[in-house]
């Protein structure tokens, strides 16, 4: 710190005092006063919805060159080679026949995901936990890269961002159990933009794809990390309604998603990882 800077500081100290002292006042009010400050919460990121995934394919998006992910899994990063839309996810409600009922809380916030091959990365164990229970998963290598994206069923959509805000982009690698249990409690309902009202389904107690939030990059434009602390744990699902034809709008660009099933495809739940091996 430069000599003016200390000068200035004790300067602004030295008339803050002598105004309490003025007014009656004593330093222990300042003291007070920084001390309910330093209390105060720390922000904490966005909440992560649901994800109900469909199978699909898509045209008009302009896949860049030069991406690069970087994640809690391969920290110093790796650049893929992104091809084909695999996946269009929606945040999606879950209730039971008896129990709670998750809400969505970012209804604009979906998740259009392309095929990705890589160099091998690094193989881990991961340790997982979420509604349904807990256990380590053998990770094998990324093949999906998930995008925010707008959607919209009738024309593309219309919002300047390019993707919608409070959602991570998110690298997904196939799973295996090795230990733990997953247990799914019986009468789950979801309900997304294609189903007007709940519908029972049935979903697997075995994980099958692990997506963590991702950096990514391209050239000198960084899409940071809004949350580390979340994943999505995918678990095979059986068949809800759908949109056979729907618009999306991402970093990528805008294109029309042809939605095919989600007949034994994914209901992502929000997991957190404890441990990583």
């Amino acid at each position: 710190m430069s000599h003016f800077f200390r000068v200035t500081t004790i300067r602004i100290v030295l008339a803050a005092g002598a105004a309490l002292l003025a007014t009656g006042g004593t330093m222990a009010g300042l003291a007070s006063a920084s001390s309910a400050a330093e209390q105060l919460p720390a922000q904490q990121p966005p909440s992560i919805d649901h994800q109900l995934c469909y199978e699909a394919t898509a045209t008009g998006f302009k896949i860049p060159t030069g991406v690069v992910l970087k994640n809690q899994l391969s920290p110093k990063g790796f650049k893929p080679k992104i091809t084909s839309v695999a996946f269009h996810c929606n945040p999606v409600q879950k209730s039971y026949l008896k129990g709670p009922i998750f809400k969505i809380n970012n209804p604009h916030a979906h998740l259009l995901c392309f095929k990705i091959t890589t160099v091998p990365q690094k193989q881990h164990l991961v340790f997982v936990s979420n509604q349904f229970g807990q256990g380590d998963v053998n990770v094998a290598q990324p093949d999906l890269l998930c995008l925010p994206s707008w959607k919209r069923l009738a024309g593309p959509p219309q919002q300047k961002r390019p993707q919608p805000p409070g959602l991570d982009h998110f690298t997904c690698y196939p799973v295996t159990l090795q230990q733990g249990s997953f247990q799914v409690p019986p009468g789950i309902m979801l309900r997304d933009q294609f189903a007007p009202k709940p519908v029972s389904v049935k979903v697997s107690n075995v994980p099958v794809e692990l997506c963590v939030p991702t950096q990514k990059t391209i050239g000198k434009h960084v899409t940071k990390i809004i949350n580390s602390t979340m994943y999505l744990l995918c678990f095979p699902v059986s068949k809800t309604p759908f949109k056979p034809k729907v618009f999306d709008k991402n970093q990528f660009g805008t294109g029309v998603v042809h939605i095919s099933r989600t007949s034994w495809r994914w209901l992502c739940l929000p997991t957190q990882e404890k441990f990583i091996r």
